[in-house]
């Protein structure tokens, strides 16, 4: 358990710094990330981007920027070591796609060409990447975090003001396993949970529309996973793969899919929690001296009040 407040360090200008994880591969944490991060940005949100995953960057190929040669030398060097603040002509400058400013390990190295950081580097350079990184003023800023519960998940939860994390998973129960393992470090080091997203649940028949179950559903219950809000349940759809193929996610190739309809509900919902969130706080202050009002500047647009 987590042992009174830690204070943990945030970064410059963003409102509020969300994390997507699982303790599991291949549940379509990048694919969430991606859909509500434009989600969000369509709803006039001010969106950044991070794909945490070093090992394996797949954000620049779902949006659309492919680099197929490979990098040598000077071109290839990430970001590592420098603790002090850097000067605005020193930062890297993100890639806008669809609204939503991104950056990833993808965009220094060839997309067939292998990185292997030790792990205790990882999380130094995915954290420098989000400090060096000149992403202006955000309301979000998304990182798409790799499979595992190692780094640079150990680092970004203990150095950095984590305001939610996002788990995804599959219906059938090796998935839910691995995702109770990714909750249970996230509540270990004190990152609030937002919710859970459930992937691939279900395939409508594009003949008869009936619901198919393709992954079976987990029969076991799992109460620390079970008592999560539902964010949302994405329905399995060959098209989500293929847009993301072709560098054009769904939630911009196919605005009126069931599966756009359920990222756009699952940014709703994000944005309702926090909000929740915020208010909690507030009503924790009460009693202070602090002006409930000189944080109106901090909220994201959506969530300011009139």
């Amino acid at each position: 358990m987590v042992q009174g407040r830690i204070q943990r360090a945030r970064i410059d200008r963003i409102v509020h710094l969300l994390v997507v994880g699982s303790g599991k591969g291949g549940v379509g944490k990048s694919t969430v990330s991606v859909n509500l991060a434009i989600a969000l940005a369509k709803i006039g949100s001010r969106v950044g981007l991070l794909d945490g995953d070093a090992y394996g960057p797949s954000i620049p190929m779902m949006l659309g920027v492919r680099k197929r040669g490979e990098s040598q030398g000077w071109s290839a060097t990430l970001p590592l070591g420098q603790r002090e603040k850097l000067s605005p002509d020193q930062m890297l400058q993100p890639l806008m796609r669809y609204g939503v400013k991104v950056m990833s390990v993808g965009f220094f190295i060839g997309e067939e060409q292998a990185v292997a950081p030790i792990p205790d580097v990882l999380g130094v350079l995915i954290r420098q990447l989000l400090y060096t990184v000149d992403w202006g003023e955000l309301d979000y800023l998304i990182v798409d975090l790799p499979p595992g519960n190692g780094e640079p998940q150990a680092t970004l939860c203990r150095e950095l003001q984590i305001d939610g994390a996002i788990l995804v998973t599959t219906p059938q129960d090796i998935a839910r396993i691995d995702t109770a393992k990714g909750l249970a470090m996230f509540q270990n080091t004190g990152v609030p949970i937002l919710g859970l997203v459930q992937n691939m649940s279900g395939f409508a028949c594009p003949h008869c529309g009936k619901i198919v179950d393709i992954f079976p559903a987990s029969s076991e219950s799992r109460s620390a996973l079970d008592s999560l809000p539902l964010l949302g349940a994405i329905p399995l759809d060959p098209a989500t793969a293929t847009s993301g193929d072709k560098g054009q996610p769904v939630v911009v190739s196919m605005p009126e899919s069931s599966v756009t309809v359920a990222f756009n509900g699952i940014a709703e919902k994000v944005i309702e929690t926090l909000k929740a969130k915020r208010k909690t706080m507030k009503t924790h202050m009460t009693g202070s001296k602090e002006d409930p009002e000189a944080t109106k500047g901090d909220l994201p647009n959506n969530e300011r009040e009139d």
